[in-house]
């Protein structure tokens, strides 16, 4: 069941008897492309607040309230979207609803755990660019590809931009990009469709909108031109690099055909990719090809890593493979094992009520 209240907000219902979770998705338009340029990482401090606190509970006492029915409930930012994903015993739905709204309509959003995440926040990236590289590759990868479109925004910002935001910046934030507006609610689990449905109607119907409007975002056109980008890291053993362009949207009508010449190309394990860097060459143990797909454009990259003295011949390797695909194509022995990957891999993303909630 689609619902639509008169505030804006989505409502989506799917029943399902006899399971003993139930799962729910609350989604808030926006993410990280409505973070100011010079403070990206914005919407990321605002979600990770969201749960430290809201309601008449303070950390402490929301994070005990959660645990102490067994449930999970946690927000997070996504480029075009700050999701809460929640999953509890289906007896506590309402408790599920109550401390969904609590982060959505009345979150604390308080001095003290804000200036800590952000703290947090800063260290980590530093940790990150002093051992492990890589844990940022896909920050610089996309913020190089797009630029200074919004989708390059880094989600999780820089240790520059998160030192730019204050206390003032989060409250301000979430009355330009929080409201009823602007909300998804998929839920699904074994409940009643029509109590659930009055819940919710209850619950958020009446929230206000968001006080600002989402960015106009323009899609990105491929790059022609060969361009690199170098980060320095003086004393590595290994070296890790992306190779990509600008890709399709979610809309893209050849999206399923895309997806078996990726799953053929870098997408599993049994791929061109891996047969030739890891298993003919043994250049790398790790290499992958993504395809990222957001409303107007997307991403499409590979991915690896290998000792610093083989860096160009494995990126030349990886460049050859691609050719290859190019002027090649896929057989149908490999589209029929695509096939089949595919398939086989789909039915442990339906398990559970929560993954249920997020496909709807």
């Amino acid at each position: 069941e689609r619902l639509v209240l008169d505030n804006g907000t989505v409502l989506i219902l799917n029943e399902i008897h006899d399971v003993p979770l139930i799962g729910l998705e609350a989604v808030i338009r926006g993410g990280a492309i409505t973070d100011p340029g010079y403070k990206n990482g914005l919407s990321s401090l605002v979600a990770g607040l969201l749960g430290k606190g809201a309601g008449t509970r303070d950390a402490a006492g929301f994070s005990e309230t959660v645990a102490s029915v067994g449930g999970e409930i946690f927000a997070s930012t996504r480029l075009e979207s700050l999701n809460i994903s929640a999953e509890f015993m289906t007896q506590d739905a309402a408790l599920m609803i109550e401390l969904v709204a609590d982060m959505l309509l009345h979150p604390k959003l308080e001095k003290k755990e804000f200036e800590k995440l952000r703290d947090r926040s800063v260290n980590l990236i530093k940790s990150a660019k002093g051992s492990d590289p890589n844990q940022l590759m896909s920050a610089y990868a996309n913020a190089f590809l797009f630029g200074a479109h919004p989708y390059g925004n880094p989600l999780a910002g820089s240790e520059t931009s998160l030192a730019n935001i204050s206390h003032r910046d989060i409250g301000a934030y979430y009355a330009e990009t929080f409201g009823g507006d602007r909300l998804i609610i998929s839920v699904s689990g074994d409940f009643d469709s029509d109590a659930m449905r009055e819940a919710l109607v209850a619950t958020f119907g009446d929230w206000r909108a968001a006080a600002g409007g989402l960015p106009e975002i323009t899609s990105v056109q491929p790059t022609i031109e060969r361009r690199v980008y170098l980060i320095d890291k003086p004393g590595a053993t290994q070296s890790y690099f992306y190779i990509g362009n600008v890709g399709v949207a979610k809309g893209f009508a050849g999206r399923a055909d895309l997806d078996l010449a990726n799953t053929v190309f870098g997408g599993r394990f049994s791929s061109m990719l891996v047969t030739a860097l890891r298993v003919e060459s043994g250049l790398s143990y790790s290499v992958r090809s993504s395809l990222s797909r957001y409303k107007h454009s997307g991403s499409v990259f590979i991915r690896s890593l290998t000792e610093t003295s083989t860096t160009i011949e494995a990126m030349n390797v990886a460049l050859r493979v691609l050719r290859q695909l190019q002027d090649y194509g896929l057989d149908e022995t490999m589209l029929a094992s695509a096939r089949n990957y595919i398939m086989g891999q789909f039915p442990p993303q339906i398990e559970t009520a929560s993954q249920l909630a997020v496909l709807f």
